[in-house]
């Protein structure tokens, strides 16, 4: 039985480091620690940090998974330009989800019963 060649470990480029830099800053913009979101995503928080730290890379489906979890677009882990995020209603929009993900169905009720009295 012939033995493969050891596969060569490949250098994070710069598009795997812009992703890691914005993967910890939305988990920071969101008062996010590495244990809640890893937590949620069903990774240690070592892998979380290796994430956000470009020492490894993250899967197309794990990063679909973070922006998910923080209610954000895709594209803001890719674009050049600073992501919507750092606007302040993205970031009201993203605390909204995180609080009403939070909430029991009755108290859901109640908070959209609230919001269509404002509405009106």
């Amino acid at each position: 039985m012939a033995e493969g060649k050891p596969r060569a470990k490949r250098a994070p480029s710069e598009m795997d480091l812009r992703v890691a830099s914005r993967l910890r800053e939305a988990r920071h913009a969101q008062g996010m620690t590495l244990v809640e979101l890893s937590g949620r995503l069903g990774v240690s928080h070592q892998q979380l940090q290796k994430y956000e730290s470009g020492a490894n890379r993250i899967s197309a489906g794990m990063l679909y998974d973070v922006a998910e979890l923080l209610h954000m677009p895709l594209a803001d882990f890719f674009g050049a330009e600073h992501p919507s995020r750092d606007d302040q209603v993205s970031r009201l929009r993203r605390a909204a989800h995180r609080i009403v993900d939070a909430m029991s169905d009755a108290e859901l009720v109640k908070v959209v019963k609230v919001l269509q009295a404002l509405d009106e």
